[in-house]
């Protein structure tokens, strides 16, 4: 990754309820604890054809600078009574590691995949060496720390959204909220968009979407820079917001003014327990609801400014 790590860090082992992986991967990368490295929730030693029972519980790995253990332990102390976890079905622990080649791990873990037409590859990756069908396109990541590599299913829902967009009818401008690592933004000038703009309050997340703008020659039609919503301005024919479901409540109404009429809106990241308010906020803000998807914990829904 391009900031350096620090000199030491903790490995945290996490064990939690099973099925609460990716809700919780999700949240903890969006808060900036760090990059989920690995989720274990299946058992091992079954032979052929057995079936796999429910995981009763999973393990998730995290790589977390010192200065924010305390605040970790906390946050998940909060997530675990929000989510009413019993006390003895999660716990936490902290080994202490030194200096790491950090993008060197994200190499061994990240690999090529698709999302409907997209194939998202690795920086490091050779892309005449990828399996690339007729229409396939092409989408290159750059290593960094920030959000969004399209793993989580809630970016893929947003990634073929915008391509399902693109096809039924071209458009000219998008604004990515919450851009993280910038795939959105990006994808959409690859495809052909005219004017991408997207912000997010991670330091880490304008350097790293520029530069994957770059690598993948779009670097003329996006503009990315740390800031939060308030920070967007005009009014924008797509906006896509693949935030948490308190975010998306509370700035509905700006979400509405940065629409132009007619202008449609992608809402991510909200989980199922918090779905019907959400959209109830965003359908109050003069946006009508088009379609909803529900992929495990995860909700995402499509609206169109009246």
């Amino acid at each position: 990754m391009e900031a350096p790590a620090p000199e030491k860090f903790f490995r945290v082992t996490a064990q939690i309820p099973g099925g609460w992986g990716e809700s919780l991967s999700w949240i903890l990368e969006k808060e900036g604890y760090g990059t989920n490295m690995e989720v274990r929730g299946f058992p091992s030693g079954l032979l052929s054809g057995e079936p796999i029972p429910a995981a009763e519980r999973e393990t998730m790995v995290l790589l977390v600078d010192p200065s924010r253990r305390d605040s970790l332990s906390n946050r998940m102390e909060e997530l675990a009574q929000l989510w009413k976890w019993e006390s003895r079905s999660w716990d936490l622990k902290f080994e202490e590691r030194e200096d790491q080649d950090w993008e060197a791990l994200w190499r061994a873990r990240w690999k090529p995949f698709r999302c409907g037409r997209f194939v998202i590859y690795p920086h490091f990756a050779q892309v005449n060496k990828l399996p690339l069908r007729e229409r396939d396109i092409p989408l290159q990541m750059v290593a960094g720390s920030s959000f969004g590599t399209g793993g989580h299913s809630s970016t893929r829902m947003a990634l073929r959204s915008l391509l399902r967009w693109w096809e039924e009818a071209p458009f000219r401008s998008l604004l990515d909220l919450g851009t993280g690592s910038g795939i959105l933004g990006v994808s959409a000038a690859v495809l052909g968009v005219d004017r991408v703009a997207g912000m997010d309050i991670d330091p880490a997340s304008a350097p790293q979407a520029t530069k994957t703008a770059q690598a993948n020659k779009v670097g003329g039609r996006c503009s990315f820079w740390r800031g939060s919503l308030e920070s967007a301005a005009g009014e924008w024919e797509v906006v896509m917001g693949n935030l948490q479901s308190d975010i998306l409540r509370h700035y509905a109404p700006l979400i509405s003014k940065r629409l132009c009429p007619g202008g449609r809106f992608f809402a991510g990241g909200i989980l199922d327990l918090k779905a019907k308010k959400t959209i109830d906020s965003l359908k109050a803000a003069e946006l009508v609801l088009l379609k909803t998807q529900l992929r495990g914990r995860w909700c995402t829904a499509e609206f169109q400014k009246k």
